[in-house]
């Protein structure tokens, strides 16, 4: 029956039942120990590895603010209690931006190169600026002393020459690496619920096989090792599910106390989790329809047994779940509207720059407009986001790939109609009725959802593809893995049609998070999809169920087979397209592809960005360059925020490459010279077209010598032809 699999465990199925309490208890926690140590292990040797990604370097130094500096300026496009976490450690570690007392509103009007000076800068600009805050945290984590580095104007030499490591204030690698520590623990707490849920489902057997996909999942390996919320938004989303389903069996304090946790916290992670919404009803609305009374407390002496008493519980519940949404939200923000600490600062920061900009109103008086329409100095541009969030969406009905620029979003966004969404957030920005930055945030990242460079399968697009998201997870799940699921699903549907044990608490989340990213023409990355994992694989462990006729024995064995196998899918790749040829994937589980895809030496041609390549390996590059005795400055284009000077890489920075340096002209490129390219700019997702092309036959002419981590292309230059 439907309420069946609402209301009770599924029968004991425990292959280990004839172990005495004592020691099943032990077993359990011993197994749980092992495969969770085993995952840390992994974990902390990938971010041992990895230079810091792409969104760390503005996550971190952002978590940061938030705690040292009570500022919530910075990376407004997610909420922020991952953030915090993230940074906690480095409170108790020696950094210089410590020592940087940002709030009292002095700030250079030139840029500079030093880290204070552009710090303070990046600062006062973020909100005039929505991408200030990458300036920011390269700057926290490596920024320069004084004369360390030359300034632009008087530099005449191409090449970039790295200062002494004394000259940066921090160690960036540490910093990183103890703020990528409490992802871990999120990580960790993932897959203790994972195994839990599995466990009163399917027995001890089922819960080890759910925790097995799990913890030897590269891409929880990879984001659980990373400054990012994608780990954190998946914990709190399953953990919100998973104590709905206990409430559901049974109505308890302590279940209700955890589902409002995980509720609350879930949203201040990222802002995805508004699916939980619907999630919620989808959910409960079985057991409201369900015939079976709800038990209240642990001795279920209270039953419910009419439809209306259970809608009212639900309504009840759901009222308490916004309530507590609302008050975490506040609190993460520090119970206060504004950004900024000071608006009043904040604002006359923002003037002596902008005034400096234009020299035409004055250097001393006089009042100073922002550039960016709608906006008062000293707050984020609220109503500009939505205006120009629903001027995309009309520009784009018109010009559906995504060919649409800064001006005719400029041009039309005073006259097109408002939806309820954008009259909605507008209506809470007046009325203060949410903090600025969740506000903003909100509008921001819906804005930003719209237009995106995507590539798939060799092609490329600005608005998305509706592919995406399968393709990624098609390519981008181990096989053991992917296998299970995909049974798992089958038999679901089966049991579906026969109308019992109906897994709809792990069905509808998943299946609604996965239709929602088919719509979504933000396609970053399989990161995207990390919170429809846990479900499947609490799912894929009832498998063990369909192993009931099997002696003891020979189902022991079965389990230890299908844990083998997929421990050995996280580190090796088998490519049967060229014989027995295997690929090892430590510790570079980010890159990870499966045997669909080539495995990882392959992936750049299926996907890029956050699947392959997220700037993880300038670290790497420099021990490649070491290790082959390279001392001649190497030509770079690098996909990434991190800093090829703090690893001493002497190079020329080329079209394409890092976005903080002076980009140079392929006219620097001498025979014989390595090109060491990104796979994100080998394949062009982000560079313009006359880029695109230029790379394109450079490389055609060149000579691929090595990869370094699967992310990075390292290419001898035989020199010009002279035909191009």
């Amino acid at each position: 029956m439907l309420e069946q699999n609402i209301t009770d465990t599924v029968p004991p199925h425990d292959h280990f039942r004839r172990v005495s309490a004592i020691s099943r208890r032990g077993l359990e926690a011993g197994v749980v120990l092992l495969f969770c140590a085993v995952f840390a292990a992994m974990v902390i040797s990938f971010s041992r590895h990895a230079s810091p990604t792409y969104d760390e370097v503005a996550h971190l130094p952002a978590g940061y603010s938030y705690l040292h500096w009570d500022d919530y300026r910075l990376n407004p496009e997610h909420p922020p209690l991952v953030k915090k976490l993230a940074a906690l450690p480095l409170l108790w570690r020696t950094s210089w931006p410590a020592k940087v007392d940002l709030q009292n509103g002095e700030v250079s009007t030139r840029p500079e190169t030093d880290g204070e000076s552009s710090l303070r800068r990046a600062w006062a600009m973020s909100f005039e600026d929505s991408n200030a805050y990458y300036d920011f945290g390269r700057n926290f984590l490596y920024g320069t002393r004084p004369g360390a580095l030359p300034h632009p104007e008087a530099n005449p030499s191409p090449v970039t020459i790295p200062p002494a490591p004394e000259s940066f204030y921090n160690q960036a690698d540490n910093l990183v690496f103890w703020g990528r520590m409490p992802i871990l623990l999120l990580g960790l707490g993932l897959a203790l619920l994972v195994f839990l849920w599995a466990r009163e489902w399917f027995g001890l057997a089922g819960g080890i096989l759910s925790l097995a996909l799990f913890c030897f999942d590269p891409n929880f390996i990879a984001h659980s090792g990373l400054v990012t919320t994608d780990v954190g938004v998946s914990l709190f989303l399953f953990g919100a599910v998973y104590f709905l389903w206990r409430i559901c069996r049974r109505l308890e304090v302590t279940s209700v106390v955890l589902f409002l946790l995980f509720f609350g916290l879930a949203f201040v992670t990222k802002f995805s989790a508004v699916l939980l919404l619907p999630i919620f009803w989808l959910t409960v609305l079985g057991r409201m329809l369900s015939p079976e009374p709800l038990l209240i407390g642990a001795a279920g002496r209270v039953k419910l047994t009419s439809l209306a008493s259970k809608m009212a519980l639900f309504a009840g519940l759901f009222g308490a779940a916004l309530l507590t949404t609302y008050a975490a939200i506040w609190a993460s923000y520090s119970f206060r509207y504004s950004a900024a600490k000071n608006p009043e600062t904040a604002a006359k920061a923002e003037a002596q720059i902008l005034r400096a900009g234009n020299p035409a109103s004055g250097q001393s008086s006089g009042a100073v407009e922002s550039r960016v329409p709608y906006r008062e100095l000293g707050y984020f541009p609220i109503e500009a986001a939505v205006r120009g969030s629903a001027a995309m969406k009309k520009l784009l009905a018109a010009s559906p790939q995504g060919q649409v620029s800064n001006d005719d979003i400029l041009k039309i966004m005073d006259e097109v109609p408002l939806g309820p969404g954008g009259k909605l957030i507008l209506l809470a920005q007046k009325h203060r009725l949410l903090p600025e930055a969740f506000i903003y945030g909100f509008a921001h990242a819906e804005m930003k959802s719209h237009v995106r460079g995507t590539f798939l399968l060799g092609n490329y697009s600005n608005t998305g593809f509706h592919s995406y998201f399968f393709n990624a997870f098609l390519l981008k799940t181990p096989l053991p893995a992917l296998l299970l699921i995909i049974t798992a699903l089958v038999l679901s549907l089966l049991r579906c049609a026969k109308r019992r044990l109906v897994p709809i608490f792990l069905l509808v989340p998943a299946g609604l998070y996965f239709l929602v990213a088919m719509t979504s023409h933000l396609n970053l990355g399989v990161r995207h999809l990390l919170p429809i994992y846990p479900f499947l694989y609490v799912l894929a462990g009832g498998l063990i169920l369909e192993l009931d006729r099997w002696r003891r024995t020979a189902r022991i064995i079965a389990l230890l087979v299908m844990v083998g196998a997929i421990a050995v899918s996280s580190q090796i790749v088998f490519f049967p397209a060229r014989g027995l040829q295997w690929q090892t994937v430590a510790p570079h589980y980010l890159a990870y592809f499966n045997e669909l895809a080539g495995g990882p030496a392959n992936g750049f041609k299926e996907l890029a960005d956050s699947n392959l390549d997220w700037g993880q390996d300038l670290k790497n590059l420099k021990l490649w360059l070491v290790a082959h005795d390279i001392k001649d400055p190497i030509y770079l284009c690098y996909f990434g925020m991190a800093d090829p000077r703090f690893y001493q890489i002497a190079h020329y920075n080329m079209p394409g490459g890092c976005l903080f340096e002076p980009q140079l002209g392929f006219d620097v490129l001498k025979p014989g010279g390595l090109i060491a390219i990104s796979a994100t700019n080998l394949q062009g997702v982000y560079l313009s077209p006359a880029e695109q092309d230029a790379w394109r036959r450079i490389l055609e002419r060149s000579v691929l010598v090595d990869t370094v981590g699967y992310s990075i292309f390292i290419y001898k230059f035989p020199g010009f032809d002279g035909k191009g």
